[in-house]
């Protein structure tokens, strides 16, 4: 097989939330590390993670969701076309070879220009159903690569294209990696709760009473680290602190590897990038699915699948309850087993070489 050139560049499409950026980044820095040339393709939104893009060239584009009534529709028509013309210009002046898209309605545009200039279009799946936009583009693809041995939505395509290489997660979240911290009944426990990208404001709103529900012997030995973004944060830490528990509320976290490495359970979304960060690192958690939008089944697929799995606990919103919370977590934290065991399964399921894997898949389409 001829080595892969160095001198073509790989094109890699994201849309603008973290779930859908992270990956791309992650691949696009393993490809760097091999020698290739990169560019991501993303939009306004994706542009503000200045952290994850440092490094990497990159092109805003212009970008508009097909909801909507017929209006809308025409709108975002028109809005494709301006991006999916820019991506061509920008593909043609430096030579791409091949694109790689992860998703989002940003990526619908990269991928048509990708597709208007013959070139070789490579899917990655983070969640357990394709979305959206990797359904309606599954027909111009040359391959699928998925995060999970089974994803709904790829019935009909070629299963022989289908590779499994897991969801590639950042540098921050593989150098967190390492054993569970240790638990016995009078040690500190560490508590993280986050929310996606957007946080979760229910979180700020259960959470923090269904903690001062719990057992002066469990409270004493807490260590929380909420995101949240309200305006009564400060009010809530002071809360938390006053019945003893150690607590740090904030809006957002840019430190995320060393919190999960440092957790014993983490209080989540069920996005498809978290759950990838949770499996990698090898930790438990309580997955809260988005109960609304268009992340609503994905959510709750995943969270269902690694509960039954064994990796944590899938309670719907509708059902997170101050007492069903604090029920719950008066279990976990009362043992000394239950958290260590979940722990162990998330790193069996682990695919800490994801990115390397969809790197290997992007030089072999290149040598085709």
């Amino acid at each position: 097989m001829p080595a892969p050139s160095r001198n073509a560049t790989i094109a890699l499409a994201a849309g603008g939330t973290g779930g859908h950026l992270f990956p791309a980044e992650a691949l696009a820095r393993e490809l760097q590390r091999r020698g290739h040339a990169v560019v991501i393709y993303t939009e306004r939104r994706g542009a503000q993670y200045v952290k994850a893009l440092e490094g990497i060239p990159h092109l805003v584009l212009p970008a508009r969701s097909l909801a909507g009534g017929l209006g809308g529709k025409l709108a975002a028509a028109f809005t494709i076309l301006r991006a999916t013309l820019q991506a061509r210009r920008d593909m043609k002046r430096r030579a791409v070879a091949l694109l790689a898209g992860f998703g989002g309605y940003p990526s619908f545009a990269p991928a048509v220009a990708a597709k208007s200039l013959q070139l070789p279009l490579l899917l990655h799946e983070q969640a357990t159903r394709l979305s959206m936009a990797n359904r309606r583009l599954l027909s111009y693809a040359d391959a699928l690569a998925t995060s999970f041995p089974h994803v709904a939505g790829a019935d009909g395509f070629d299963p022989a294209r289908i590779t499994e290489t897991g969801n590639p997660v950042r540098a921050e979240i593989l150098a967190a990696r390492g054993d569970y911290p240790a638990l016995s009944s009078d040690t500190p426990i560490d508590l993280l709760v986050v929310g996606g990208s957007q946080s979760a404001r229910v979180f700020g709103e259960v959470v923090p009473p269904a903690l001062l529900a719990l057992a002066p012997e469990i409270r004493s030995r807490l260590r929380v680290a909420l995101q949240y973004k309200g305006e009564d944060a400060d009010a809530i830490a002071a809360q938390l602190r006053e019945v003893g528990i150690v607590a740090e509320v904030r809006p957002f976290f840019d430190d995320m590897g060393m919190r999960l490495r440092a957790a014993h359970l983490v209080i989540t979304r069920a996005g498809a990038t978290t759950a990838a960060d949770l499996l990698t690192v090898g930790r438990p958690a309580i997955f809260v699915p988005i109960p609304h939008g268009g992340s609503r089944d994905e959510q709750r697929r995943n969270a269902e699948t690694l509960a039954e799995a064994g990796v944590g606990w899938c309670v719907p919103e509708p059902e997170l309850t101050v007492e069903k919370l604090t029920a719950l977590l008066g279990e976990l934290f009362s043992s000394t087993i239950k958290l260590p065991q979940a722990a162990a399964v998330a790193a069996s399921m682990g695919r800490p070489r994801a990115a390397a894997e969809l790197a290997d898949l992007v030089e072999r389409m290149l040598t085709e």
